[in-house]
């Protein structure tokens, strides 16, 4: 996450400097390609700096008061969290969790759908338009094919990058065997796209808003998510109160009690 962040910064630094040197030489560029570059390095400098886990060292269990009892997160191979400690654990993906990432798949490739039709239709349909409206002859289906291929060319960049940004990912977890659970400090990094979430030992671009509010003020807690999409499915306190879950996802709170 810090790497891409860094190549975020480099682009957007590069992307200013050539638009500034185009602007001083005569050239009318706008406001858009000077704001897409402070987008890209301001993005790039929250990925750089926050794009890590919030602890970097696993720190010595806190001392227990007297008659205190802990409920761990048990998986076997991995560490147990306790009070005081920070823990990522392997869970078995059983069918309910298959299927509550299925259908985050799902509305994903809807809502995906429907942004790329949008865009058909906008550049599709104005071709139309000004190849109605001109008289000129064939100018108007000039327009016609630009718009149009503009729209294409605009769908595919959109659902490609998207695919492999999201769709892809979320496919890998359904076809991997575990999901992950992590217990510790948390905290939620707000950018302009969305927001990332940054647990003990790792951090990641939330996808979308889901789970924004309610893990921003969480502080410690364990968290659930898939490994490579990054799917959130539910996030517990300290006292195993559930403060956010995906609907379907229904796995109870004392299983993740820290």
């Amino acid at each position: 996450m810090r790497i891409l962040g860094y190549i975020l910064l480099i682009v957007g630094i590069l992307f200013l400097v050539l638009f500034g040197l185009a602007e001083a030489g005569g050239g009318h560029l706008g406001f858009i390609p000077f704001y897409a570059s402070f987008f890209l390095i301001i993005s790039g400098g929250t990925l750089a700096t926050k794009g890590k886990g919030i602890v970097q060292a696993k720190p010595s269990a806190a001392p227990l008061q007297a008659g205190a009892q802990t409920a761990p997160v048990q998986a076997p191979g991995r560490p147990v969290a306790a009070s005081g400690e920070f823990a990522t654990v392997d869970l078995p993906l059983t069918p309910e969790v298959a299927a509550v990432l299925a259908d985050q798949g799902a509305s994903k490739k809807r809502i995906l759908l429907y942004i790329v039709g949008g865009f058909l239709v906008l550049f599709v349909g104005l071709g139309v338009v000004l190849d109605v409206t001109d008289k000129t002859p064939g100018e108007g289906r000039t327009f016609l094919m630009i718009l149009g291929g503009i729209g294409v060319a605009m769908a595919v960049l959109i659902y490609g990058i998207s695919w492999l940004t999201s769709l892809k990912p979320i496919r890998r977890d359904l076809n991997g065997t575990t999901y992950l659970r992590t217990t510790g400090p948390v905290s939620v990094a707000s950018m302009r796209s969305g927001g990332m979430l940054r647990l003990a030992d790792r951090a990641f671009l939330m996808n979308g808003r889901g789970g924004m509010k309610e893990l921003s003020v969480l502080g410690w807690g364990t968290v659930d998510y898939s490994p490579h999409g990054h799917v959130i499915l539910g996030a517990w306190n300290r006292e195993g109160q559930c403060v956010y879950h995906l609907p379907g996802y229904s796995v109870g709170a004392a299983s993740s009690r820290v």
